[in-house]
């Protein structure tokens, strides 16, 4: 029977993430630059607590995912993506009247080489 459990449960978390992917209509690609390799460590650590903390207010709920990823050529740069419904929401996430984004950013700049390029993207085809 645990087994049986355990497939159903894969099973179904599963399904609900290709359920919950299929609304996702864009992105927001931040490419940041660090100074160094320590300084892209310490600035992953900042982005994974920030990111964990907004789940639980206001701008923060409407955001269905994100993902950092760091170059593997690079060790000074890092990718961090993240996943919305609307634009709407994404636009006023980025906006300047989020407080708790420009606390971080606030926070991380002694660690940047520059400040982060943003680019919107509408996502074409998602595929998990």
């Amino acid at each position: 029977w645990e087994v049986i459990n355990q497939c159903l449960r894969t099973t179904l978390a599963f399904t609900s993430l290709v359920s919950y992917t299929s609304n996702i209509k864009y992105s927001k690609h931040n490419r940041v630059r660090f100074n160094s390799l320590e300084e892209r460590d310490k600035g992953r650590k900042m982005f994974t607590e920030f990111f964990s903390s907004i789940r639980k207010e206001e701008l923060g709920k409407e955001m269905r995912g994100h993902i950092i990823l760091d170059s593997t050529s690079d060790f000074r740069e890092s990718i961090v993506l993240t996943f919305w419904e609307a634009r709407e929401d994404m636009d006023k996430f980025y906006s300047p009247q989020n407080k708790a984004l420009a606390s971080l950013l606030e926070r991380a700049k002694p660690l940047f080489e520059k400040m982060p390029e943003r680019t919107d993207y509408a996502v074409s085809e998602l595929s998990l």
